[in-house]
């Protein structure tokens, strides 16, 4: 996976993932790998070998992102609908918090 989506949602231009979704008992689990990028010396963003992060369904992803700037979270990105596949429609963003912890979005 990659391509302009996957920047816009991420906030990384250019990245490239290997995706693994695993589903026990009604939770899904969403492995993300990502490859092709230098390893910069700052704060850790989602294609850092070791980064985890974790995703949230959610009613109202703009709203959401307003009343979590107040605790001082950012979007990572520009938030996306998936074109298509199984999860088509659905509206996915980053935002990462002032300690540099990481949650992806979903409407």
């Amino acid at each position: 996976m990659g391509g302009e989506f996957l920047g816009q949602v991420t906030g990384t231009p250019g990245a490239k993932v290997r995706m693994a979704i695993v589903s026990l008992v009604d939770q899904t689990i969403e492995l993300l790998e990502y490859h092709g990028w230098e390893r910069p010396s700052a704060p850790a963003k989602p294609f850092d070998p070791g980064f985890a992060h974790l995703t949230l369904v959610v009613d109202d992803s703009d709203a959401l992102l307003v009343r979590i700037a107040d605790y001082g979270w950012k979007a990572q990105g520009i938030p996306q609908s998936i074109a298509s596949g199984a999860r088509a429609g659905t509206r996915v963003i980053y935002a990462v918090g002032p300690d540099g912890a990481t949650i992806k979005f979903k409407q």
